[in-house]
Parts: structure tokens; sequence; C-alpha cells
């Protein structure tokens, strides 16, 4: 078989690319192979109101016929392990050999495993998938006590939506400050304190030293490094991915990430890489950003540049946002170090915004909760790339776009 573009994975940014590929005209053949059996669907619901709903189907992007009706040949269940760049050809598991004019891997991240006594035990899950997420949602329903191991975004979507459910939470983080190294340690404050009025548990500043079962093998507690045993007939471990990078390739620089530059392009002619398994340039550093509206954006993009080569650099801020509960929190740009925090309106409140800025007071990144402020005028103040006033960002009579 040969295809004029090849897409190995389904992940959200490989759907949204030969999305885009068809919306911006391409007329060529496309290829979109994707080792899981369901079609491209949106992962980030499988945390939010999927689990606590009634449906067990894949929240899909697009029914099946949309593939055909766009004549993009999809290849399911299938798994490439392999791609030959001399040859322009990916390998299969089952040896299908599948010829390409240009290449994209959209491989995603996998879930980073524990290694620990009785890890093994029935009732210890992590979500990445949507089969992940079945096994979580049926057996959810069997249960009372739950242990969320990992305090990251989110663990803390899955505590809001199994506290909808009316179990018992306890989140187990090894830091003292849940999220803060992305949101610091007021806002961090802030998520802890809302879950904790919800009636979620948490033990900070521990760790996991082994689970606990009972003779059917199924899991009826987690043992901290303090020796306590936190019961639980259900243990959920988010704590990080890694990147799928799990493909053999020849002269392709793999390290903790596939490396492309601004257009997608990867070491290797006609070969592109796209979504949470890529590193890539922005303002002068090098960054991988896990997020849906990143995945997407980012397949857009390279989508572009894939029907005209070099034509748009990806120089997209970054974004994320978080529902939990009733609240939404939203984030644009990208640090994990920062010189001040200038905190607009009321955390007490619940709406507010926290600027995080470098040593010259110019914004990194900006955390805006329950609709304080807009993302538009957020992206238009964090486009500027001026330093702020921290008194006039701190007056909320001071509209962002006056700043």
């Amino acid at each position: 078989m040969k295809f004029d573009i090849v897409v190995v994975g389904g992940s959200t940014a490989g759907f949204y690319l030969v999305k885009a590929l068809r919306t911006k005209g391409f007329s060529g053949s496309i290829c979109l192979i994707d080792r899981e059996d369901a079609l491209p669907y949106n992962r980030y619901k499988l945390s939010k109101n999927w689990l606590t709903g009634k449906k067990l189907d894949a929240p899909t992007f697009k029914p099946e016929s949309f593939f055909a009706e766009n004549e993009i040949k999809l290849q399911l269940n299938t798994e490439v392990v392999a791609v030959h760049d001399e040859k322009k050809k990916v390998v299969t598991a089952d040896h299908q050999e599948i010829t390409y004019g240009q290449l994209v891997l959209a491989m995603g991240a996998e879930s980073r495993h524990l290694h620990l006594p009785n890890d093994d035990a029935e009732g210890i899950f992590y979500l990445r998938s949507y089969h992940d997420a079945i096994k979580i949602k049926q057996w959810s329903e069997q249960v009372k006590d739950v242990v969320l191991i990992g305090a990251g975004f989110i663990s803390l979507e899955l505590a809001s939506s199994f506290r909808k459910l009316g179990l018992n939470v306890t989140v187990v983080e090894h830091g003292q400050h849940p999220l803060g190294r992305v949101v610091g340690p007021q806002a961090s404050e802030y998520f802890v304190k809302m879950h904790q009025e919800q009636g979620v548990k948490f033990v900070l500043g521990s760790g996991v030293e082994s689970f606990t079962h009972d003779q059917q093998h199924q899991v009826t507690g987690v043992v901290t490094d303090t020796g306590a045993t936190i019961p639980a007939q259900m243990v959920v471990v988010g704590v990080g991915a890694v990147p799928n990078t799990s493909i053999k390739a020849d002269h392709l620089e793999l390290g903790q990430n596939i490396v492309v530059n601004e257009y997608g392009e990867t070491a290797l002619k006609d070969v592109y890489a796209v979504g949470d398994a890529t590193i890539w340039p922005f303002q002068g550093e090098e960054i991988h950003v896990e997020h849906w509206e990143n995945a997407q954006s980012h397949g857009k993009n390279v989508a572009a540049n894939l029907i005209q080569p070099q034509s748009q650099p990806y120089d997209v801020l970054p974004y994320f946002w978080t529902d939990q509960y009733d609240q939404t929190f939203e984030y644009l740009g990208h640090t994990t170090k920062w010189d001040q925090t200038f905190i607009r309106g009321n955390l007490d409140s619940g709406k507010f915004t926290i600027a995080y800025v470098d040593e010259n007071q110019v914004p990194l990144a900006i955390l805006f909760a329950n609709g304080n402020d807009e993302r538009a005028d957020v992206t238009e103040l964090m486009s500027r790339r001026q330093p702020l006033d921290s008194e006039r960002f701190a007056d909320t009579n001071q509209p962002l776009s006056t700043l």
C-alpha cells in the first residue's frame, strides 16, 4: 500500500491533522493508522463528564462515516513498530509495509507506571486510553473508597468526578503543594481547600510503599512510606506520562521526546512528529506540553506545513483548562520557574488571576479562574511581552487591555 501522507497515531493531534488536511484542500491520499480499536476520541472527557455519565461508548470526534466521506483510510488495531526512512516505508507489528510520501508520527504518551509490591492486584488502574476509562468506570460502580496516587490535573479531575459519584476519595501526593510546580503555592492551597470542602482527603508529603489485597487478589489498601495503610477498593495512579517513542527509526533523534523544529519536521526527510510525544522550540527554549488544546493546535499547524513545507512556524501560546466541580481554571503560557507572582482578584472569592513574571516583571504564564478575565484579553497581554505594573494589574477596575 502507498499513500501520499501516512499518520501514525489516532491521538487528538493525529485526528485534527488529517481533518485539517482535507479542510485546507489537500486532495492526495491519506492513511491514519492507530493501534487502538476505537475511532479517534476525545481523551480529555474521560476524567470528566463521561466518567459520571451513563454512556459507555467512546467520546469519538466523528463517526466512522466522516473518514469514508473524506477519503481517509482508517486502519485501526494496527501498531507501527519501525520506520525505514530511506525506503519511505513503515512496518507494522503484523509485518505489513506501507509506503508514504510524507509521514507524521502522532503517537501520544503513555502513563508512567509505579513498580511496587502487589502492584498487580485487581482494582489498580492508570487512565490514558478509552479502555482504561471503561475499566475504571465499571469498577467504580462496586466500590466505596478510592485512593488517587499523584495530584496532577487528571487526578484532581478524577477526584471531582468520583465525589460526584458519592465515593470516598483520598489523594496521596509526594509533594507538599499539589500542582505547585505549575501554579505555585498560593493557587495550590486554593485547589486543596476546594477539594477538601467537597470531602476529599489529602495525604501530602508521602510516598507509596506498597499495596495490600484480599484472597481474591483485589486491592484493599495503599501503604504509605510512613507505614500507614489507607483503605481502598480502587486505586488510580496518576504520576505523569512518558512520551511514546517506542517506534524504531534509524537516524531519528529520539530521547525522552521526539525532537522537531518549528515546522514539526524531525531530522528525517519528509518525516514529521506532532503532539504529546514531541519537544519543539518556543521563545528561545525547547518545550514539551501535554494538553489537549496544544495537540489540536499542533496538528492543524503541521497540516499546513505538509501542504506547503515550512510555511507556518508553530508559535501558538500554550493553553490549557481544567474543570473541577463547578469551577473552571485556565492557564496561558509555559513556565515552571518565575521570579514573582502578581495577584488580581481574590482567592477567597474563587475569582482571581495570577501572573507568573520573570525578573523584569514580564509575564511568563497567567492562571485565571472562574471567568475572572477573558482568554482573549490574557492572550493579548501575554503576546505583548511587556513588563507588568503589579498595582495596576491588581486593580480589577483596570481592564487587562489597558495594562
